[in-house]
C-alpha cells in the first residue's frame, strides 16, 4: 500500500469518528439533563456511546474519570495503528496526555490519593516516597517528560517538545505547518484561560472546538488531521466528564 492510498485509508476512518462527535445541538441537550440515568440514556444515543460503555450510573465520580482515561488510551492506540508506521510514535505519545494532571500531583510530593491507586495503569508510580517515584516515572514511558530534573519547565511544555522530536524526518512542509498551527492554537486557548479567571471558558472551547473542526477539514488525507481529530475527541472526553462529574457529584442540587 502506497503512503498515498494508506492516508486515504486513514481519512475515511477519521471522518467516520469525526462524524460521531456531538455538536452544538446535542451538547445543548446533554446539558440540560438534570438526572444522571436520563443523561447517560441520552448519551448513549449518539456518538458518545462507546465512551460510557463502562459507565454506570450507581458509580463514582473516580471510578467514572478512570473508565474515560482508559476509553481515550485506546481511542488513540487504536488511531495510531491506522496511520502510517512512521507516525505512529507521535500519535501513540498523545496517550500520555490523560496522565498528565496525575503525574503533576506525583511529582509535586503531595501523598498518593486512592484513587490514583486504584488505577492500574498509575499505581506503580504512586510511591510514599518521591525518590522512588521519580525513579519509577525515570523507568517508564513517562521519562522524557522529566527532561532530567524533578518535573521539567512544565509537564505540558514537556510533552509537547517530546512530540515535536517523534515527528518523522520526513514530515512534509504542509504537515508540518499544520501542526504548528494546532500548538499555537492549543497554547492561545490555555492562555486566554488562564489569563482570565472571569473568562467564559464554556465560549472559549467552543471557540476552540470551531477552529479544530476548521482544522480537520482543511488537512484530509494528511497526517495533520489525525491530530486535530485527536483534538477533537479529548474536548468531547472533558466535556462529557465534566456532565457526568457534575450529576455524581452534586446529585440533589441539579434533581431540585
Amino acid at each position: 500500500m502506497t503512503e498515498l492510498s494508506q492516508f486515504a485509508y486513514v481519512q475515511t476512518r477519521l471522518q467516520a469518528r469525526y462524524g460521531q462527535l456531538p455538536e452544538a445541538a446535542a451538547w445543548r441537550r446533554l446539558e440540560g439533563i438534570t438526572s444522571l440515568p436520563h443523561l447517560l440514556q441520552t448519551a448513549r444515543t449518539t456518538g458518545l456511546r462507546p465512551w460510557l460503555l463502562n459507565i454506570a450510573a450507581q458509580g463514582d465520580s473516580h471510578a467514572m474519570e478512570k473508565a474515560l482515561r482508559q476509553q481515550l488510551r485506546q481511542l488513540i492506540d487504536e488511531v495510531a495503528r491506522w496511520l502510517p508506521p512512521p507516525w505512529r510514535p507521535a500519535v501513540a505519545w498523545c496517550g500520555v496526555l490523560p496522565d498528565l494532571p496525575a503525574l503533576q500531583h506525583l511529582l509535586g510530593g503531595a501523598a498518593t490519593p486512592a484513587w490514583l491507586l486504584a488505577d492500574e495503569h498509575l499505581r506503580p508510580y504512586g510511591h510514599d516516597l518521591q525518590a522512588l517515584r521519580l525513579q519509577a516515572l525515570r523507568d517508564s514511558p513517562y521519562a522524557p517528560l522529566l527532561n532530567g530534573t524533578a518535573a521539567g519547565p512544565s509537564l505540558a511544555a514537556a510533552w509537547a517538545t517530546h512530540w515535536r522530536r517523534l515527528w518523522p524526518a520526513e514530515t512534509t512542509a504542509a504537515d508540518r505547518a499544520a501542526l504548528e498551527r494546532l500548538s499555537r492554537l492549543l497554547d492561545r486557548y490555555f492562555a486566554t484561560l488562564g489569563a482570565d479567571i472571569t473568562k467564559d471558558s464554556a465560549r472559549t472551547r467552543d471557540w476552540l472546538e470551531q477552529r479544530l473542526r476548521l482544522g480537520f477539514r482543511r488537512h484530509p488525507r494528511q497526517a495533520a488531521a489525525a491530530f486535530y481529530y485527536l483534538t477533537l475527541a479529548g474536548i468531547s472526553l472533558e466535556r462529557l466528564r465534566g456532565l457526568l462529574a457534575r450529576l455524581m457529584l452534586f446529585p440533589l442540587e441539579h434533581a431540585s
